[in-house]
């Protein structure tokens, strides 16, 4: 049998088309005007220019933050009386986020080349980046314990593992030593309770 294809042409009105083509056109305006506008919300300052409204935002928000501790929200009087409480909470944290991930925007930004209107679209799409690179690094590694597990260690392997994870962890390889002969020989506290 032969497969056919219909073809169906769809006729529009001239008025129709012209007001789709107007609306479309208005439409990659305000598109563009928005692009532009979230480039200049998160232009950092210069000695010529004060920095975007984000980014102002942000460091407001980050001087708010500054005597407060960790994980600790900025209180609803505080946010009235900096004069800040008209502005949606969302964005305020976006801002804040903003100032405090600078570097990671940027790398991203610079890496994806994608064009964002807003701060809640980029963050979106560095969230799922993050996930997306965080499956990956979990099946990297468990095809590594696969591997791993595959294959019988041998004493050189596990000291290779050794040596690589102290260092890693900004540990010298004589500390981890010491600590280990500690460990073995019931001196905990002569190491500082062994870490």
């Amino acid at each position: 049998m032969t497969k056919s294809t219909e073809i169906t042409e769809i006729v529009i009105s001239a008025d129709l088309q012209a007001e789709g083509s107007e609306l479309n056109a208005v439409w990659k305006k305000r598109e563009s005007k928005a692009r532009r506008d979230f480039r200049k919300d998160i232009a950092v300052a210069t000695d010529d220019t004060v920095g975007g409204f984000d980014v102002r935002l942000g460091n407001l928000m980050l001087e708010l933050r500054s005597d407060m501790a960790e994980g600790e929200r900025i209180s609803t009087k505080l946010i009235k009386a900096a004069g800040i409480s008209a502005i949606p909470s969302q964005r305020r944290s976006e801002a804040l986020r903003l100032v405090t991930q600078r570097e990671a925007i940027d790398t991203f930004l610079k890496e994806n080349g994608k064009k964002f209107v807003s701060l809640t679209a980029l963050f979106a799409a560095m969230d799922k980046q993050a996930k997306l690179d965080e499956a990956d690094s979990e099946a990297d590694s468990e095809d590594n314990s696969e591997a791993e597990a595959g294959q019988e260690l041998t004493l050189d392997m596990i000291v290779a593992n050794f040596v690589t994870t102290v260092t890693a962890n900004g540990f010298t390889v004589e500390e981890a030593l010491d600590t280990v002969i500690a460990q073995l020989s019931g001196d905990r506290d002569a190491q500082g309770e062994a870490a």
